[in-house]
């Protein structure tokens, strides 16, 4: 059974930048924040509702402070003690300027100050709670929900003196950062699903993909394989190596993506998964999961459908002035491994390995020989039901085999 921490690490990365990304936003948050109560607190003081500049200068420290945090991050990235540091540091900005003005101003302004800080101080801190929930992490939520409330008893007495009152406050900060936990929780738990369909749908069919995401992900995900029989189609295109050497470079690449972009749909519909692009060169495997014999029937079928979209693909090249494109296809039948190949968090590819996989591309390579655009091998005819017409060809012989390779082609098919 492989280990959760190798089918894990690709995720891990995948929501490592996503809490970066949130982090980045909860600078810009803070600095419009504390901008707009800057802002307020300087008209109020203008107008003659306040009477200190105390509130003022300490939400002008506060943007400093929130300026300074949002270009470490686009500098510096993300630290993994950034984000507790900066919660610490946002409750504190909830009671700080009321501390400034218990230290600050007059009798009457203090008196008022009192009456204020403790609904004032809780909604703001219930706040950065919330925005805390951003941040998707169970460790900041639980930190929250036990520093809000430790802050908020410490220095509201202080202002304010003791009232009962206070302890409901408390519960509320309590439970606003529990529910922070399982906002995190639940967060953690839909990102990582949404990660690991991001990298399967990198190289599984979709009908893979809700398989293996019904299953164990982590086992999809992590180094190793199995040995599994299955059918393989190996698709190229004849001559256009030569035929690319007077293109340029974008043009090169806009041809071959069109081409893919043809390929792929019929693929998909007959559930095929692609293993690689190779150029101009394709290779598919049918067969990962359900029956040899529905592998085969599958894998046959989408080999005839690739040719009715190469023979569209090349009526709309021919509008526009493309030379006509020619492809040969190679299906055969064997046993391969299946699975990952690479290295947890740094790169996984999934792949086959096998002599199966070389028998399909020596058939592909053989179709221009034999003068046919498909050719199959009689281990994958053997498993075909009898309604699928095929027509027997001469043996072949494919490098590494001792004795001539049996095969057939597609009845009534011809070059598109």
């Amino acid at each position: 059974m492989p280990s959760p921490s190798q089918g894990s690490a690709e995720v891990e990365q995948t929501l490592r930048l996503a809490r970066d990304a949130i982090e980045r936003d909860v600078a810009r948050y803070r600095v419009a924040v504390f901008a707009s109560v800057l802002t307020l607190t300087t008209v109020m003081h203008v107008l003659g509702i306040a009477d200190t500049w105390a509130p003022s200068f300490v939400f002008l420290a506060m943007l400093v402070y929130g300026t300074a945090i949002w270009q470490f991050l686009a500098r510096r990235g993300n630290p993994p003690w950034l984000a507790a540091v900066a919660l610490v540091a946002d409750l504190s900005t909830s009671f700080t300027p009321f501390l400034m003005v218990q230290h600050t101003a007059n009798a009457a302004a203090r008196a008022q100050n009192a009456g204020y800080a403790p609904y004032i101080v809780g909604s703001a801190m219930l706040l950065v709670l919330l925005l805390n929930t951003l941040r998707t992490s169970v460790r900041l939520s639980l930190f929250g929900a036990v520093v809000a409330p430790v802050l908020y008893l410490t220095f509201i007495p202080f202002i304010a003196g003791h009232h009962p009152a206070q302890l409901s406050v408390t519960l509320m900060l309590l439970l606003a950062g529990l529910v922070g936990v399982a906002s995190a929780v639940q967060a953690r738990k839909s990102l990582d699903i949404f990660a690991r369909l991001q990298l399967l749908r990198r190289y599984l069919a979709p009908e893979a993909v809700e398989r293996v995401m019904r299953g164990d992900p982590d086992a999809a995900l992590s180094q190793g394989g199995r040995l599994v029989t299955v059918t393989l189609l190996a698709a190229d295109l004849r001559g256009f190596t030569a035929m690319s050497e007077g293109l340029a470079p974008a043009d090169l690449m806009a041809q071959l993506n069109a081409y893919h972009g043809a390929m792929i749909d019929v693929i998909e519909r007959h559930g095929g998964v692609i293993d690689k692009f190779i150029g101009d060169g394709t290779l598919v495997v049918f067969g990962l999961s359900g029956t040899p014999e529905a592998a085969a029937a599958a894998a046959v079928a989408c080999a005839r459908d690739m040719l009715e979209a190469l023979r569209a693909h090349n009526a709309e090249r021919e509008r526009v002035g493309h030379t006509p494109l020619r492809m040969g296809i190679g299906v055969h039948t064997g046993s391969v491994i299946a699975g990952n190949l690479g290295v947890p968090g740094r790169r996984l590819e999934f792949t086959v390995i096998g002599d199966a996989v070389n028998t399909a591309s020596r058939l592909e390579g053989e179709t221009k020989n034999a003068g046919t655009p498909v050719m199959i091998s009689s281990d994958t005819a053997a498993l075909l039901p009898g309604s699928v017409l095929l027509r027997e060809l001469p043996p072949v012989s494919l490098r590494g085999k001792t004795q001539a390779t049996r095969v057939f082609g597609l009845a009534s098919t011809a070059e598109p």
